[in-house]
């Protein structure tokens, strides 16, 4: 988890938002399944909501803020970690991918 929070605080996002801890969870359980399709709405909001006792919708929103954050405030920084120029914002799922694939794969050692 130390990677993921380092990532996410990279692109400008702290713990003072709440989707920070439920994007830090959502790419951990990405990285997990790796292997496999995931779908965002069936796969992880309602595991994330079910382990912080909450609704999914919540999930979905606090994701997308932090999104919107890091859009905001990192574009570019962003835009190396999908490895490609991102001419639009990426969706939650999108952006889960894009992290957790530069974590397994796209980082030099």
């Amino acid at each position: 988890m130390k990677k993921i929070f380092g990532i996410i605080r990279r692109l400008g996002v702290t713990s003072n938002y709440k989707g920070y801890f439920f994007v830090a969870d959502a790419i951990q359980l990405a990285m997990q399944n790796q292997g496999r399709p995931l779908q965002i709405t069936k796969d992880i909001y309602p595991v994330l909501a079910k382990k912080h006792n909450i609704n999914p919708l919540s999930i979905e929103h606090n994701i997308r803020t932090v999104v919107n954050v890091c859009w905001e405030t990192n574009r570019k920084e962003l835009a190396e970690i999908a490895g490609f120029p991102l001419s639009y914002k990426p969706t939650n799922s999108e952006f889960i991918d894009m992290v957790a694939f530069y974590l397994q794969y796209g980082q030099e050692e």
